[in-house]
């Protein structure tokens, strides 16, 4: 049984998958809500739309794929446009669950939700309604925003390391050896020994080992590369 709406919203469904946003469009309308479906073909063409005329709630799923790709990034566009803008995906990774509350969504469902749940969901929030409590979305930025500041913290060490010192620490990841480095950079296994000593002394480590390690672990290598 579905909650009844005391208002008619205009809703737009930012979904690629379309027999989830026929049916809910279908369901919705039942209920005389006002339903687009957008059009993902550009990003730019989507934001345009939407300006000339906004809609209420936008529900959004963060992984549309083609062009547009993370519906993240439509987020923020769309409140500045004064949308209120509702995640609808089945992503579970907390982190881009925050980040989309962090950019304005002011909520988010499961997809594998039952779909008469996610229904009345969509119509509390065209309601007026919290679908997720300002508490909880407030919780899951702070936990984001204490996470980037354990990675950056984690990976402060590396800022200060030269650039030949980061590339030596690369190719040591990749499992070249010193006279190997050596022989590929024309210069002397000395020089490179003198760079390796720079890497462990500026991470606190005693090894190449405990560096590439150390390494790895704060993501430095993939952020790096």
């Amino acid at each position: 049984m579905t909650v009844q709406a005391t208002l008619t919203a205009n809703i737009l469904l930012v979904e690629d998958h379309s027999l989830l946003a026929q049916s809910l469009g279908m369901a919705l309308r039942a209920e005389a809500m006002q339903v687009r479906i957008a059009d993902l073909t550009s990003r730019e063409e989507l934001l345009r739309a939407v300006g000339a005329d906004p809609p209420d709630l936008a529900l959004v799923d963060l992984e549309l794929g083609g062009e547009i790709g993370d519906g993240t990034t439509l987020i923020r566009p769309l409140t500045d446009l004064g949308v209120q803008v509702l995640v609808v995906s089945a992503v579970k990774d907390w982190r881009r669950l925050a980040c989309a509350v962090e950019h304005g969504a002011v909520g988010y469902l499961s997809k594998a939700d039952p779909f008469d749940s996610l229904l009345d969901s969509v119509l509390r929030l065209a309601r007026g309604e919290q679908v997720t409590p300002l508490e909880q979305r407030q919780h899951l930025v702070n936990e984001l925003r204490c996470a980037r500041e354990h990675e950056r913290a984690a990976r402060e060490p590396f800022d200060r390391l030269t650039s030949r010192e980061q590339q030596v620490l690369h190719a040591l990841a990749d499992g070249r050896s010193v006279a190997c480095i050596a022989e590929d950079w024309f210069v002397s296994e000395a020089t490179v020994r003198s760079q390796v000593r720079g890497v462990l002394l500026k991470l606190g480590v005693s090894s190449q080992l405990e560096a590439v390690a150390r390494a790895t672990k704060a993501g430095w290598l993939n952020a790096g590369r």
